[in-house]
């Protein structure tokens, strides 16, 4: 019965561990396409930073999906998939918590 309890507490835990890091990915998915306009701030470490993270789902998507045009639609398929998984993955992980608790 106590391994059903630590299994439930682990899925509970990778659930909201994933759950963060996909709220913050989405997060600089969304201010790097903003700041993506924004050119002239293009060195700024901040800026420099939510590229570096938005990038680890950006660009394997880039290798895939060409520009329609001028038109980058990457960051709205990363924040279709980002949205995905949370759904699927981390509400699959938090219910099978649920069962096993």
């Amino acid at each position: 019965m106590r391994t059903l309890f630590v299994l439930s507490n682990l899925f509970f835990a990778i659930a909201r561990v994933l759950q963060v890091f996909i709220y913050f990915e989405l997060v600089c998915v969304i201010l790097s396409a903003i700041l993506s306009w924004i050119t002239p701030y293009h060195y700024y470490p901040f800026r420099q930073f939510v590229d570096a993270v938005s990038s680890i789902i950006l660009r394997p998507l880039r290798k895939i999906i060409p520009p329609i045009g001028v038109v980058d639609i990457t960051p709205m398929v990363a924040i279709l998939i980002l949205t995905f998984l949370d759904i699927f993955v981390v509400r699959t992980l938090i219910d099978l918590a649920g069962v096993l608790h």
